[in-house]
């Protein structure tokens, strides 16, 4: 099969990911507190107060002035990003077909370039961003790549499937089992992947027992139906 992608900046996009982030939290996470600078926090301060359009006016002036688009930064991280995904895109796309046992429901990707320490992603469009940050401890791009096409892969053939019992879950209880099935991409994926998916401190003793079973069976449907049995148990 062959796999596609384009990477993309566009300041609208970038804007909306502030703007969006500063009214929703994520599992009881505020997106403010992945923010160090003092200006960014600021910036964040400001625009919660705003409806949209006059936030995202706001946001577009800004993350021009910041000049970090136009920046030796922005450059090097492009190099970094372009560099990552001609080297390795291919090989993580089949790793996840081989990991799930299905083809990518979806091969063309976009890749969105953002300024805000938040990577959305639309299974839909295959729509993935990226944060470049002003310092250099860029998280792994082929690690952020397989960590949400795992998600697309769960989402389009458990989530969307009425004969699955992923699709009777509430919201909260997919979210959670979605989160955690991460743990496959662990370090025997390595060098494919800089290091193992630590997710999050929430899904920690879920993802213990999961990471146990799947070093058991290797078999991503029974490490489904073992969440699903054992879920109820640490949600």
């Amino acid at each position: 099969m062959a796999y596609a992608y384009k990477i993309i900046y566009d300041i609208k996009r970038d804007a909306w990911n502030w703007y969006d982030a500063s009214q929703h939290d994520f599992s009881g996470f505020s997106w403010r507190d992945n923010l160090s600078d003092v200006a960014d926090i600021k910036l964040f301060d400001e625009i919660v107060k705003l409806d949209e359009a006059e936030a995202l006016i706001v946001l577009k002036d800004k993350i021009e002035e910041s000049n970090l688009i136009r920046s030796e930064i922005w450059d090097r991280y492009l190099k970094y990003i372009n560099s990552s995904f001609k080297d390795r895109f291919n090989d993580a796309c089949v790793a996840i077909e081989k990991l799930t046992d299905r083809e990518l429901f979806i091969n063309e990707f976009n890749f969105i370039l953002t300024t805000f320490p938040r990577c959305p992603y639309d299974e839909v469009t295959g729509e993935i961003f990226f944060y470049v940050t002003i310092k250099n401890n860029w998280v792994g791009v082929i690690d952020n790549f397989m960590h949400e096409v795992l998600h697309f892969q769960f989402i389009n053939y458990w989530k969307n499937n009425p004969n699955s019992p992923v699709s009777k879950l509430t919201e909260d209880e997919f979210d959670f089992l979605k989160e955690s099935l991460t743990v496959i991409l662990d370090d025997s994926l390595i060098p494919l992947i800089e290091k193992p998916d630590y997710g999050y401190d929430i899904h920690k003793k879920f993802r213990e027992i999961l990471h146990n079973n799947w070093l058991t069976h290797h078999d991503f449907d029974k490490l489904v139906n073992f969440g699903l049995n054992e879920l109820n148990n640490y949600i």
